[in-house]
C-alpha cells in the first residue's frame, strides 16, 4: 500500500454515532528515513524536539518494526512494537517515533466525538495507558483495510461510513485489551511468544504440538488460551497471516497465484483461492483486477 493521508472538516454531528472521523492514513517508514513524513501539513506535522497536541483523539496501529513513545501522562518513554495500539489523547503532549534500524508501518485514524469521551470518562480508555500490546490483530488490520478503501474514493457519505469504522476500531481495542487483561490473569503469558512465533514463521508447515511444546504448555491449554487471547485457532490464526500477506503480495507485485501459493506454503493455487475467496469475498485473481482498478 502507498502512503497517503486525508483530513476531514470537523464538523459537528447530529446523528447517533457521536463520532466525527476528521483523519486518516498510513505510514510505511523504511529504516534510516526521516520521521514524520514532511508531506504532512503543518498542523498535524511535529519534531520528535517538539512533540505536539492534538484537538481530537487518535488510535494508531503499528503492524511492523518498532519504535518508541512519550507523553506527559507517561513517568518514562515506552517501547512500541509490531502489534501495539497508540491511544492520542486531545489536549495531551506527545510525542513518538519508530527505530532508526527498523522503521514501521502506521495505521492511523482520528475522531472526536462523544462515544470517544464516554470511553474515557468511563476509564476504558486513559491518557496514563496510552500504548496497547495487543500482537497481530486480523480483525483490525481488516478494518483499517476497509477505511483505506474508503478513503481512496472519498465522497459525500464517506465521512459517515469512515465515522461508522471509527467507532468499530474502538470497540475493536476495547475488546482486544479486556481479552489481554482476562489472559494475564490466568497466567497466559505466553500468547503473545506463540503469536510472534507463528507470525516469524507464517510460511512453513509447522505444527502448533511444537509451538506448544517450546513454549512448555500443553497443547490444549496453549489452544484454548490462544483462541481467547485472539479470537481464532493458532493454525487459523497462521491462515490469517498468509491471506494478509497474499493481498500484499497481489497488490504490490506481479506474481501470479501459483506463485503466492508455492511461497506462503499453501498445498495448491486452488487452495490458496479457496481460503482467499473464503476470508476476503472474492478469488484472487478478481480481487487483484477489483483494486487495481
Amino acid at each position: 500500500m502507498k502512503n497517503y493521508f486525508i483530513y476531514l472538516p470537523n464538523r459537528k454531528s447530529n446523528d447517533p454515532w457521536e463520532c466525527v472521523a476528521t483523519s486518516l492514513g498510513y505510514s510505511k517508514i523504511l529504516p534510516h528515513h526521516d520521521y514524520p513524513p514532511l508531506r504532512h501539513p503543518v498542523d498535524h506535522h511535529f519534531t520528535w524536539a517538539n512533540g505536539r497536541v492534538l484537538q481530537a483523539y487518535q488510535i494508531i496501529y503499528i503492524s511492523e518494526g518498532r519504535g518508541v513513545f512519550e507523553s506527559e501522562s507517561l513517568t518514562k518513554r515506552r517501547r512500541v512494537s509490531a502489534g501495539s495500539i497508540l491511544l492520542l489523547f486531545p489536549g495531551v503532549w506527545h510525542r513518538y517515533a519508530p527505530d532508526e534500524k527498523t522503521g514501521w508501518a502506521e495505521h492511523w485514524i482520528e475522531c472526536s466525538g462523544g462515544c470517544f469521551d464516554r470511553a474515557r470518562r468511563e476509564g476504558q480508555i486513559a491518557p496514563e495507558r496510552p500504548v496497547l500490546r495487543i500482537g497481530f490483530f486480523p480483525d483490525l488490520l481488516l478494518c483499517f483495510d476497509r477505511c483505506h478503501g474508503l478513503a481512496q474514493r472519498v465522497s459525500v457519505g464517506s465521512q459517515t461510513l469512515l465515522s461508522t469504522m471509527g467507532i468499530h476500531i474502538l470497540s475493536l481495542v476495547l475488546e482486544s485489551a479486556r481479552l489481554r487483561r482476562s489472559a494475564h490473569l490466568r497466567g497466559d503469558d505466553f500468547v503473545q511468544d506463540a503469536q510472534r512465533l507463528i507470525m516469524e514463521r507464517y510460511q512453513e508447515r509447522i505444527q502448533m504440538q511444537e509451538i506448544a511444546t517450546s513454549l512448555r504448555v500443553g497443547y490444549s491449554r496453549f489452544r484454548q488460551a490462544f483462541k481467547s487471547r485472539t479470537g481464532l485457532s493458532p493454525k487459523q490464526y497462521q491462515l490469517q497471516a498468509r491471506i494478509q500477506k497474499a493481498q500484499d503480495l497481489l497488490l504490490n507485485t506481479p506474481m501470479s497465484v501459483k506463485e503466492i501459493s508455492l511461497v506462503l506454503g499453501f498445498d495448491s493455487p486452488y487452495h490458496l483461492s479457496r481460503q482467499f475467496k473464503h476470508h476476503v469475498g472474492l478469488a484472487p485473481r478478481y480481487w487483484r483486477r477489483t483494486v487495481h482498478r
